[in-house]
């Protein structure tokens, strides 16, 4: 399926989903209001699209000499690995970005259909599903080079790289701007909102203390995520699906593969371990894919061409910064992305966070004003309000594991119990089952959480205990694009 049926089918499936993205009305642009960015990552660029219709100039400044095409930057080493834009993601995507779709696939990426491919979890393979659901495949250096190329057209909007920030530059009451490096020289740049975008390794902490303001609380999450990744010829023979996923299941299990299919007819493998060191040579790579439950990993990896060394990555800990808590902060001045929340990687949350917290951005300034005191406070609780869900979700999944360390979200053993018997019930032809619902005003019987969670554990199988499972591994739901 490629063009224009490509973009049918993911729009048509947009329609369905009930969550449906409101983007905020562009402000009418009647002064001459200038916003920075930091960072053209993939979070700085949904940012620059979302700006783009509040401000009469939006400057992305980026510290890289960002790539022409679709290659790996220095700044973004975990793009060298495979990448998931969750369903939310996607949607923003093509509301953003029209026509990208049919951009993306005819650079090369691919249009799978989860009924097509293979995905191992919960101790079985999950059956077909009746609704269809599509996904784009690719690479993240040329989802980030799309995304590059259609920002920069816009005719607002320009992306300057090689320019280092280094602090803000401040008046007194609010953040006027930032101070850069470019070429050796140090200069100031002005503008009326600053958006940090930078990344995990954010240095907007120290900027804030700079001009006497509190610094956020961090939390961490201990998760010692591993992962390495090489890629590979594809050809039809490899395997029998259009992607595969393998997951084992915790505690013991702490294990995981995943494999898909991006531009150039490549497959892209990533495999994930925890609390252990990386993967780092060919024969350890193939080992790890062969001792996996399921056969998929090890068929790519013995059978492809293999086109790369093998890629490595570490991730400690999971990392929130509390800024929602904070009672005073600069007016003019806000982090997004992985600047304010980065999650492990493994459960693929980040890109699509990043998106709906730009989405979160631009109703903070159609709500407030860009002159507003207010406009960061309340863009943060907007912010906390996308990053919640799946942060619970992500970080309770980590507690599966014994060794993970750190502020443990409420409710998390009740949800991980939950998501393993919605596993067990995506192995057999019963997962309709979970969505049944109760006429209204007839009483159950039960308590609130048994009636929540009842439905999954009846379809259960006899005999056979759920295995314990960590909420956040790719589950129902999830849209496989790097």
């Amino acid at each position: 399926m490629t063009g224009s049926r490509a973009t049918t089918c993911l729009m048509a499936q947009r329609r369905t989903d009930r969550l449906s993205l409101c983007v905020a009305p562009a402000m009418t642009r009647t002064s001459n209001h200038h916003a920075v960015i930091i960072g053209a990552s993939v979070a700085g660029l949904f940012t620059a699209r979302v700006l783009a219709d509040h401000f009469t100039i939006v400057t992305v400044l980026d510290r890289d000499d960002l790539p022409e095409g679709g290659t790996a930057r220095k700044g973004a080493p975990q793009g060298r690995h495979a990448h998931a834009l969750l369903a939310a993601g996607q949607r923003t995507l093509m509301e953003l970005f029209p026509g990208i779709a049919d951009e993306l696939l005819a650079d090369g990426a691919t249009l799978i259909n989860f009924n097509e491919g293979r995905w191992y979890q919960a101790g079985g393979y999950r059956s077909k599903i009746n609704k269809k659901r599509a996904a784009i495949s690719a690479s993240r250096p040329l989802l980030e080079h799309h995304l590059r190329r259609r920002v920069a057209a816009l005719p607002n909007v320009q992306i300057r790289s090689s320019v280092a920030v280094d602090g803000l530059l401040y008046d007194g009451r609010r953040v006027r701007g930032v101070q850069v490096c470019e070429d050796g020289t140090l200069s100031g740049i002005t503008g009326d909102l600053v958006v940090d975008c930078s990344g995990r390794s954010s240095r907007a902490s120290a900027w804030m203390e700079q001009i006497g303001y509190p610094t956020p609380k961090v939390d961490h999450v201990k998760c010692e995520q591993v992962y390495s990744t090489r890629i590979f010829r594809r050809s039809p023979s490899d395997m029998d699906a259009t992607f595969a996923i393998t997951i084992e299941s915790p505690a013991d299990g702490k294990r995981a593969a995943f494999v898909v299919p991006i531009e150039g007819d490549r497959w892209i493998v990533t495999l994930g371990d925890r609390f252990t060191a990386p993967i780092t040579d060919e024969a350890t790579f193939q080992a790890f894919a062969l001792g996996l439950p399921a056969p998929e990993a090890g068929h790519v990896v013995t059978r492809a061409e293999a086109l790369t060394p093998v890629m490595n990555h570490r991730m400690t800990s999971s990392q929130r910064r509390r800024y929602e808590k904070l009672r005073r902060v600069p007016a003019g001045f806000v982090t997004l992305g992985d600047a304010i929340c980065s999650f492990n990687p493994i459960y693929g949350q980040g890109m699509s966070s990043s998106a709906l917290q730009a989405v979160a951005l631009g109703r903070a300034v159609a709500r407030h004003g860009i002159a507003d005191t207010e406009l960061p406070k309340g863009f943060y609780r907007q912010a906390a309000k996308v990053i919640d869900s799946p942060w619970k979700i992500a970080v309770g999944a980590d507690f599966a594991y014994p060794e993970t360390t750190g502020p443990k979200p409420i409710g998390t053993n009740l949800v991980n119990r939950y998501m393993a018997r919605v596993l067990m019930a995506a192995l057999g032809p019963v997962p309709a089952l979970l969505y049944r619902r109760r006429p209204q005003g007839r009483p159950s019987g039960r308590a609130p959480d048994e009636r929540r969670a009842g439905g999954a554990a009846r379809t259960g199988r006899r005999g056979v205990t759920p295995p314990r499972f960590h909420a956040g591994s790719p589950t129902s739901g999830v849209d496989i694009s790097a």
